[in-house]
């Protein structure tokens, strides 16, 4: 239960004897402030001691009413809640303006879901050349490595060790073959990256469309157009 401190006699009679004077301070500097003191008794005069700055400071006319309120300053952790809110409220309002600007790009660029779903299928066909002109590299490299293993094996059972320059061959050929499979991979990581953003664009122009009222038809709603064509051992 909380308790409140009962002001001593002698704190009630200063309190009194300054409220007395009041009249008198306020008729000589026009205002008065008033604070509360450490021990939470209210105390007033023509200016706040440094001490009490910090504190809630009511400020009073010439008759006793108080006419401005200046507040106590703000904690270490009321200044970091605060300074931490500023700073989610700014990334609110770049996130919105990067997203107006993105949507202005979409409405601007595409016209249907159609045009969405063939610049989708254009990109993933783009990929799907590059995937296969490496894979008919990696077959070439294949075939090669198999070659040289063969005259290795050839080398070994006739009783004697490959060459160095055989065996640096053979390395360098399997490094090409690992190099291009993790290529390959990559293009593979990028084909899945490309579904799942004009996916969502296809979303996005979908709400902004409905927002302005506009309405689709069916073949405006055709999510597939030409199907995306998928590299063979994907």
């Amino acid at each position: 239960m909380l308790q409140t401190k009962t002001p001593s006699l002698l704190q009630l009679l200063g309190t009194a004897c300054a409220l007395l004077a009041l009249g008198t301070v306020a008729a000589q500097a026009g205002t008065i402030e008033c604070w509360r003191n450490d021990e939470g008794v209210r105390e007033c005069g023509n200016s706040v001691p440094p001490k009490y700055s910090q504190k809630r400071i009511e400020v009073l006319d010439e008759h006793g009413m108080v006419i401005e309120v200046r507040p106590a300053a703000k904690t270490k952790a009321e200044l970091a809640k605060e300074a931490q809110r500023k700073k989610a409220e700014k990334a609110r309002k770049k996130h919105q303006a990067e997203q107006a600007r993105k949507d202005e790009v979409l409405l601007s660029t595409f016209t249907s879901e159609h045009d969405i779903a063939m610049a989708r299928d254009d990109k993933l066909q783009a990929i799907d050349g590059i995937i296969n002109v490496t894979q008919g590299t990696v077959k070439i490299l294949q075939d090669k490595l198999e070659g040289l293993q063969k005259q290795a094996a050839d080398i070994e059972r006739a009783g004697r060790n490959p060459p160095k320059h055989l065996l640096d061959q053979m390395a360098d050929v399997k490094r090409q073959i690992q190099s291009k499979q993790a290529f390959i991979d990559k293009r593979r990581k990028e084909k899945a990256a490309v579904r799942k953003e004009y996916a969502a664009d296809m979303k996005r122009f979908r709400e902004l469309k409905s927002r302005k009222g506009d309405g689709l038809s069916p073949s405006d709603s055709d999510t597939s157009a030409a199907p995306a064509t998928a590299d063979s051992t994907h």
